[in-house]
């Protein structure tokens, strides 16, 4: 199987550092291109606290600014090895739909995840949003603890 296209799902937690770290080797390895995505919900950003809409709006505009920020380091950092990377903020009712419906849109080929990341409560075997990635996804997806 050639994987030209390695789809990095991160939040900013160590699992999903490592898994980035494969992800980037991986590509060097293959000639591989890295889509890094970074998907959103309100409920994350805490815009839930607030009633009133516009406050809500200026929070996840702010959150995504900050995410966009971050990445564009983590781009640079990855394109000083070699690898073409892209990177992407995305807002999603459901994490798990928000990544699974990027990875369809782009046309990946693999799909890199930690196995924990920083939603829900923690599952003994695997994170809620990479177990419902594994179940929903179309790609293969590679775990990294």
């Amino acid at each position: 199987m050639k994987v030209k296209r390695i789809l990095a799902p991160i939040d900013g937690s160590t699992y999903s550092a490592k898994a980035l770290r494969v992800a980037t080797e991986m590509a060097q390895k293959n000639e591989s291109e890295i889509m890094i995505l970074t998907c959103m919900r309100k409920e994350d950003v805490g815009a839930w606290y607030y009633s009133d809409p516009k406050i809500n709006k200026d929070v996840m505009i702010k959150a995504k600014e900050f995410a966009k920020q971050s990445m564009s380091k983590i781009e640079e950092s990855i394109r000083k090895k070699g690898v073409n990377v892209t990177s992407n903020v995305i807002e999603a009712k459901s994490l798990v739909k928000g990544i699974t419906d990027f990875a369809d849109s782009k046309k990946v080929d693999l799909i890199v995840m930690g196995s924990h990341g920083r939603t829900g409560f923690k599952k003994m075997l695997l994170g809620s949003v990479s177990n419902g990635v594994v179940q929903q996804a179309r790609q293969p997806v590679l775990i990294v603890k």
